[in-house]
């Protein structure tokens, strides 16, 4: 495994990265004091700094010792505060970085350009420490480079239209200065943002910075403080949640799939990917996670956003993902001038999947809306009538091909997953309509849900293989099927579950991770191979806690959190070889995956013991 303090060709490795944000953006901290990604205003915006995809030009904001370091860093307790921990030869100094948030501008933030978007506060500890400071924005993804005008404790910068101000307490000398700093004293930063072409916001002293760490503070310790998991894995669930909540768009409620674009699947290879968006597949996962923590008013809130949508009054065309206006127009583009993370080109900006035919989001959103009425939500009229669309939609589409789940881009095949998910639309439909006394037509519903059940149990199982496969009548396997023992197509003791997840565990696994299918058995339009995937690493982790394995769940639970970086971030892969952390950071269907599974274990626990009252 690399080392993640050491940069090699300029690039560290993606474990050596922490988050922060303010629900807004969010910018990944290097641990050697560098931010190398961070995209204002929003997490979809061009991006000020991008040195995470291009080492030379991209852009980078460092605060670091002068004299080589050795350094640890942390979360303080239950927030997303960062401190590193700087220790030479001459003192200690600690670099705490964050992105402001106030409970009264959470939801609204009116006056955005008067308030930091990025406050870092060096203070020396012991000795004397001599740190340097190179504030180098490259906005645009690094298409320009601005030029700087201030005065001693001003900076400013246009760029790609937007202005940034760089405010400090320490003189600064141009875009890049350098300092000493002894025990007991301070020296904050701050960055403004704006695209009205001023900065305002009154005089920024160490005082100020300690202010807005407070607030900050007390925000994430009220939030955190709200979660009802009380299972043995509190550590890494929080840290979980914490880690979504900061890819939580505030404004609406959706939640990214990641905050970065490009980082490979495979070092130099092409399966490099903007996830900077929300992808309807993520739903059930999503209400999932956040009604079995306690954060009601997230779950609502997604939910709200996701209704918004008006998905059925979309016909034939809905799309798999939006970006944060809601809106889903994204175009895939390349940026040919960024040389991409360690060299894997290209660097892609908007995702062509939005367009492709994947019959599974049916699925994912009729058991959104199960969900959330399992946990006290209503379906009215109005949305039943877009609900009830959708099924009639599934039933009408459900025997054709789609790319599915994987997103494939080597052309369209019967996928088992699909087919499962299309069962889901119109099982959950019923049970709604059931549930409300919502008009339906039962009679043509029933006999749907019944010919889908069918047609996977005869044409998704290969006697030959002992699982339900990739694809109807075939005989590759592939992890998205675990999903099978979550869904209730089943009995939790059929032996099909059981020999599904022994073969998949056999051909897919490599100790405690998955991957989601052999590339050699599968076209999917793209060339080269990949990391196993940490969602169905934990997803076969939450099948055996189905199945009542709670001993053998823990276990590859308890290896599996091992592979996170040492502040519990997990990206979407990891090289099978090296344990290095691929794709991109932090990925969150990777951490509603873990909550899922650490849940679905206590749950598990609690029935194997005889306990009752948790949840459902």
């Amino acid at each position: 495994m690399r080392d993640p303090h050491t940069r090699r060709n300029g690039y560290l490795s993606i474990s050596g990265y922490a988050l922060i944000g303010d629900c807004r953006s969010a910018a990944l901290v290097g641990i050697d004091g560098s931010i190398d990604w961070l995209c204002l205003q929003r997490f979809d915006d061009e991006s000020v700094f991008c040195r995470l995809l291009d080492a030379q030009k991209g852009g980078s904001w460092q605060i670091s010792p002068e004299l080589p370091f050795q350094v640890q860093r942390r979360y303080r307790d239950r927030t997303n505060l960062l401190d590193t921990m700087f220790s030479t030869r001459t003192g200690v100094a600690v670099l705490t970085d964050f992105m402001p948030v106030e409970e009264h501008h959470i939801e609204q933030r009116q006056k955005a350009h008067d308030e930091p978007r990025v406050v870092r506060i060096i203070e020396c500890l012991s000795g004397r420490v001599r740190m340097r400071q190179a504030f180098e924005p490259r906005p645009d993804y690094a298409m320009h480079v601005p030029a700087f005008d201030g005065d001693e404790h001003h900076l400013h910068a246009d760029g790609a239209q937007l202005r940034l101000c760089l405010h400090s307490t320490e003189p600064l000398q141009g875009s890049s200065s350098r300092f000493t700093i002894a025990a007991g004293e301070t020296v904050a930063f701050a960055l403004k943002a704006s695209r009205s072409g001023r900065c305002g916001g009154g005089a920024w002293t160490a005082e100020r910075a300690r202010s807005y760490l407070r607030t900050t503070q007390a925000y994430w310790w009220r939030w955190i403080g709200r979660s009802q998991y009380q299972g043995p894995y509190q550590e890494h669930v929080s840290r979980s949640a914490l880690a979504l909540k900061l890819m939580t768009y505030a404004p609406t409620g959706a939640i990214l799939a990641a905050p970065t674009t490009s980082l490979p699947e495979r070092i130099g290879g092409e399966r490099n990917w903007d996830y900077r968006f929300t992808w309807l597949r993520d739903a059930s996962f999503t209400l999932f996670a956040l009604f079995q923590l306690g954060f009601i008013d997230e779950a609502h809130a997604f939910f709200q956003w996701l209704t918004k949508r008006h998905l059925g009054r979309m016909g034939d065309d809905i799309p798999n993902l939006f970006d944060l206006s809601g809106h889903a127009h994204l175009d895939e583009r390349e940026l040919p001038h960024l040389e991409g993370y360690r060299k894997s080109r290209p660097v892609r900006v908007g995702n062509a999947a939005v367009n492709q035919l994947q019959l599974d989001v049916y699925g994912e959103v009729l058991d959104s809306a199960y969900l959330y009425a399992r946990f006290g939500g209503e379906i009215g009229k109005d949305l039943w009538t877009e609900l009830r669309a959708i099924v009639e939609l599934t039933i009408s589409r459900w025997q054709e091909p789609d790319e599915s789940i994987w997103e494939v881009r080597g052309g369209r095949k019967h996928f088992t997953y699909s087919k499962l998910m299309c069962w889901v639309a119109v099982d959950r439909g019923l049970r709604l309509a059931a549930r409300f006394h919502l008009a339906h037509d039962a009679a043509r519903w029933r006999a749907a849900r019944r010919d889908i059940h069918e047609r996977i149990t005869t044409e998704g199982y290969s006697r030959r293989a002992g699982a339900f496969t990739q694809y109807l009548g075939g005989e590759s396997l592939d992890a998205a099927v675990l999903r099978i023992s979550q869904i209730r197509f089943l009995a939790d003791k059929d032996p099909r579950i059981r020999s599904t997840i022994q073969a998949i565990e056999n051909r897919l696994a490599t100790g405690a991770l998955v991957r989601r299918y052999r590339t050699e058995e599968t076209d999917d339009g793209l060339s080269g191979d990949e990391g196993a995937f940490f969602m169905c690493s934990f997803w076969l982790v939450d099948s055996l806690a189905h199945l009542g394995e709670v001993e053998f769940a823990q276990r590859r639970f308890e290896r599996l959190i091992s592979f996170g970086s040492n502040l519990g971030l997990f990206s979407e892969e990891v090289d099978l070889r090296t344990g290095e952390l691929l794709g991109n950071y932090p990925q969150a269907f990777t951490h509603l995956a873990l909550i899922g599974a650490a849940v679905n274990i206590e749950r598990a626990r609690h029935r194997h013991i005889g306990v009752r009252g948790l949840a459902g």
